[in-house]
């Protein structure tokens, strides 16, 4: 139209501003101009990683009235081959500023090796718009060790520094290629580079204490460890689930699992359902990140891992495999790993015959289901999977905490079982020495937070007790309004376990697409980490802490968190609740929901009536 219809061209559209004057008629195949009311006109979402295809986007959302592909590759009368050029050439693309500065402040003093890995994650996740570039500028620094070798020329020197940098690249699922470092298809046969994530399972040391948590195991704990042993060297298969609600030392039973089989020189992977969970966990890894299972559960993109990859090996050469939380996860997504091990072990037994330990408790968080119901939460949970009735049951019963505080463990065992009496429909009663008296929302925060932070300044001499309190509440909104409260009543930097350990934090491009909550596919730059003097409750299961505060701006709204935020701490002395009253009752500020679906633990088996 541009090019054949002058009033088109003195409009001077973009692509996606032509909608609003022009309507296509597919039985004339043209553009005539629109009558009725406007419309707003929208381009089809690219990925960066299609190439062309997004320059291509990209020209079409920024240039105004072109009239052909040649038009759009031509720039102040200089034609170019690509889209990607003429989309540099015109501003479009950003520049290689941000990680230039990046890479030149941590060449300066930081090893080559990890200054390659550096690199690596700056092309996976923030992609510079002239990748060879960037390779060229800093290709001395990043090979600096190498140069060091004796008998070795300037190609080989070359030939190692991309050859480390693929295999970063690979681990991150991309491949070297397609970032065009150098004017030719790289090609790497090692046998090495397949063994690398093996050898990184191997390389975890064993602590003395994990070591000797092994004789340290109550009668419960010791006989579900010497059932799971004689499987995992007698029967060579089995698939168990160590039930138990929190304080039952299911954590103290991984790790004494995990020292065993690893310090006989086997593989174990450990990993959960969350992040903070794993984290706690030796080698924890979470299990989208191990066995790579889409956010969005799509059977079809489900645990995608070549029988040929680095880490199908690895997962073929595990002689046990932790999945902790498990009740967090969609029954899809452990299907979808069951399916996974049967291919990659070549075996129609249950999880391709590994050993296979799950773990956790029913009282606590189901997996998330966007806008779903009680029964859609029902049908998502482990217990409605085919794989629920296979798992050897282990059950802890055992609890620490019950030791010093009885009254408190009794408690929190009604609230995870919907034993406890209710009041105004689904609300309990919060034990007196528990509450926070509610006065106003802006003092009764800061009463919150000063009893679980009473001094910052003297914490921060002790990094310990600092990291391990925290303000549970129920929504990200909430954690945000506390933590920036935090960090402004907070006098310096924290320094943890890894003091004068310097890290490199770059802005990273998070995509969000395929989201039903959201029309269109979009990106966006940030940093990698938040504060988290405060989180969310789902955030924190898995977590034991020294000291908890609960803010219930607004009540729980789902199965077990408040079960969960209770019971983060080891005694009742270590818990203050802070409950903000309903405008219709603003007296109560005593009692909050307690929402439990007893079907689910009807179906696992802790039966609550």
């Amino acid at each position: 139209m541009n090019a054949t219809d002058d009033f088109a061209k003195s409009l001077k559209c973009t692509y996606k501003e032509f909608p609003e004057h022009f309507v296509w008629y597919p039985s004339s195949k043209s553009w005539q101009p629109r009558k009725q009311k406007d419309s707003i006109g929208r381009i089809v979402a690219a990925n960066p990683l299609e190439g062309e295809r997004y320059f291509l986007r990209l020209l079409l959302l920024q240039v105004r009235a072109p009239t052909s592909y040649d038009d759009l590759k031509t720039v102040n009368g200089v034609h170019v081959t690509t889209f990607r050029e003429a989309a540099v050439l015109r501003g479009y693309l950003e520049s290689n500023n941000s990680q230039d500065e990046c890479l030149e402040e941590a060449a300066v003093y930081h090893m080559p090796y990890s200054l390659r890995r550096l690199f690596a994650t700056l092309l996976v996740y923030f992609t510079p718009s002239n990748p060879r570039s960037l390779w060229l500028k800093f290709e001395e620094s990043l090979s600096k060790d190498y140069n060091r070798l004796p008998n070795i020329t300037k190609s080989d020197i070359q030939f190692k520094d991309l050859h480390q940098i693929s295999n970063f690249l690979e681990s991150m699922g991309r491949n070297i290629n397609n970032y065009g470092l150098v004017p030719r298809v790289l090609k790497f046969h090692d046998s090495n580079t397949d063994a690398r994530d093996t050898i990184s399972e191997t390389e975890i040391k064993v602590s003395e204490d994990d070591l000797v948590s092994i004789t340290k195991l109550n009668l419960g704990q010791k006989a579900a460890f010497d059932t799971i042993m004689q499987a995992l060297y007698i029967k060579g298969k089995g698939c168990f689930f160590i039930d138990g609600p929190g304080g039952t030392g299911k954590t103290f039973l991984y790790r004494a699992l995990l020292a065993e089989v690893r310090s006989k020189g086997f593989i174990a992977l450990a990993t959960a359902s969350c992040g903070v969970a794993a984290s706690i966990l030796p080698g924890g890894r979470t299990t989208h990140s191990r066995f790579k299972i889409p956010i969005d559960m799509n059977s079809a993109n489900m645990c995608k891992i070549s029988k040929q990859s680095a880490l199908a090996k690895l997962i073929q050469a595990a002689k046990l495999i932790i999945w902790d939380e498990a009740p967090m996860a969609h029954k899809t997504g452990i299907e979808g790993v069951d399916t996974l091990l049967k291919d990659l072990m070549g075996s129609s037994e249950l999880f391709g015959s590994k050993i296979m330990v799950f773990g956790g408790d029913f009282r606590q968080v189901l997996p998330i289901v966007s806008k779903g119901s009680k029964e859609d939460f029902v049908q998502a949970s482990l217990v409605t999977s085919y794989i629920w009735p296979q798992l050897h049951k282990l059950y802890l019963t055992d609890n620490m905490r019950a030791i010093s505080d009885p009254e408190f463990t009794d408690y929190l065992l009604r609230i995870g079982n919907g034993l406890e009496p209710v009041i105004q429909g689904l609300k309990v009663k919060i034990p007196l020495p528990l509450l926070i008296p509610y006065k106003n929302e802006t003092e009764s925060i800061f009463e919150l937070i000063k009893t679980v932070y009473p001094d910052l300044t003297a914490f921060s001499k002790n990094d310990f007790s600092l990291v391990n309190r925290a303000i549970l509440t129920t929504k990200n909104e909430f954690v945000d309004m506390l933590n920036n409260l935090l960090i402004n009543i907070f006098p310096v930097i924290s320094a943890g376990e890894f003091k004068g350990k310097q890290v490199f934090l770059h802005r990273i491009s998070f995509r969000i697409e395929n989201n039903p909550d959201c029309p269109m596919s979009f990106e966006r730059v940030q940093f990698p980490v938040r504060l988290c003097f405060a989180m969310t409750i789902n955030k924190a299961q898995g977590q034991t802490l020294d000291f908890v505060g609960i803010y219930l701006r607004e009540p729980a709204f789902s199965h077990g968190q408040l079960y969960v935020a209770l019971s983060r701490a080891k005694s009742s002395n270590c818990v203050k609740i802070l409950i903000q009253p309903s405008p219709f009752d603003p007296t109560v500020d005593y009692a909050t929901n307690n929402i439990v679906y007893k079907h689910i633990l009807q179906l696992a088996n802790h039966d609550p009536s």
